[in-house]
């Protein structure tokens, strides 16, 4: 059950980085909502991969196809997120400081 809840969720979170990327593109600088964006684009796009792909066929034989594919899914969504953190730290150092 938690499991499919977090297949679920995932792409959501994707959705919610990517929506956040485009408002702080918005603002100056735009180096970390560009970084926020490219990074929310990998994870939502290894997610949905993931979700439509690869994991239906939980009930199948797991090949040594299927177990690459799967790291590779989780690996670029890693990175996606990672992408996003930095991103994130990034436009909290640069922005303005308020007096």
């Amino acid at each position: 059950m938690i499991a499919n809840a977090g297949l679920v969720v995932r792409p959501f979170v994707a959705i919610a980085f990517l929506v956040a990327g485009l408002v702080l593109l918005r603002r100056l600088p735009r180096t970390g909502g560009l970084l926020i964006v490219i990074g929310a684009g990998l994870f939502l796009a290894a997610e949905i991969y993931g979700v439509i792909v690869l994991r239906p066929f939980v009930g199948r034989y797991f090949d040594e196809d299927w177990n690459a594919q799967i790291a590779t899914v989780d690996a670029v969504g890693s990175f996606g997120l990672l992408l996003c953190g930095i991103g994130l730290v990034r436009h909290a150092f640069m922005a303005p400081r308020m007096a």
